[in-house]
């Protein structure tokens, strides 16, 4: 017969292993064998033609790793215009860029690979007017100037605040068509593949409530911006965004 003391410690032996492997399943959720993403839109499945992560070391130069290396002079900040991103109009910028087609971005610290890839990512599709650190809050930060993209998103226009569900369906499809040519385009052109365009990172224009005017990307950050191999084809990178478009959608409606 085993001893009392014995047994307990078999017991407090099994309840942490329990513990442990609980907590290990939760952190690490096998991803869905049928989709490319899990249920908040973070993109898990590489096609061949894909590559790494903009913000990998290896994607990385040196001159890259410098984009928050100076102090920017001459901005005063305007209006903010998202708590939880740290966005701001300018009210004044002492620069041959005008003040009002230019937006601050504060992004966290530790300044590490994430946030350098998505200041290379805006530099590469030309949207990036400059980098470094701005005080903010009493201290500097790591900022980014970029140009301010025109339009709202799609949920904050009118067609989709008064609209039926149908409706709010009918004006993502029509802005889909201008944001898959500027995903594809990039893709091909400029070797850089956007995978977080759901509809709260995308600027529409509306002429009305039936016609898209404009419509693009404006969130490079974590975790959807990748290199693409040179030559890929653009049917693959296009047969890739219906996917994933589709998949973003289903977060929205």
């Amino acid at each position: 017969m085993y001893s009392s003391t014995y047994i307990l410690f078999i017991v407090h032996a099994l309840s942490v292993f329990l513990s442990v492997f609980t907590s290990v399943s939760y952190a690490h959720p096998t991803p869905p064998s049928s989709s490319t993403s899990s249920n908040d839109g973070v993109l898990t499945h590489l096609e061949p033609w894909m590559g790494k992560l903009y913000s990998s070391s290896s994607n990385l130069d040196a001159e890259d790793k410098k984009a928050f290396a100076k102090s920017l002079q001459g901005v005063e900040l305007g209006t903010q215009l998202d708590d939880n991103k740290g966005i701001y109009e300018l009210k004044a910028y002492k620069s041959h860029h005008p003040a009002n087609g230019v937006v601050a971005k504060f992004l966290p610290e530790p300044i590490d690979g994430t946030i350098l890839g998505e200041v290379k990512a805006l530099h590469d599709v030309g949207y990036l007017i400059d980098s470094g650190m701005l005080m903010h809050k009493n201290k500097p930060t790591p900022a980014i100037l970029m140009k301010k993209i025109p339009g709202v998103i799609p949920e904050q226009t009118s067609v989709w605040q008064k609209g039926s569900p149908a409706q709010q369906l009918a004006l993502a499809n029509h802005l889909k068509s201008k944001v898959k040519e500027e995903v594809v385009k990039w893709a091909v052109h400029k070797q850089l593949l956007v995978g977080d365009f759901h509809l709260r990172n995308i600027h529409v224009v509306m002429d009305g409530d039936s016609v898209v005017k404009s419509a693009h990307v404006l969130d490079f950050g974590w975790p959807g911006v990748y290199t693409v191999q040179k030559g890929v084809d653009s049917k693959k990178v296009e047969a890739w965004f219906e996917m994933r478009w589709n998949e973003l959608l289903r977060l929205f409606l």
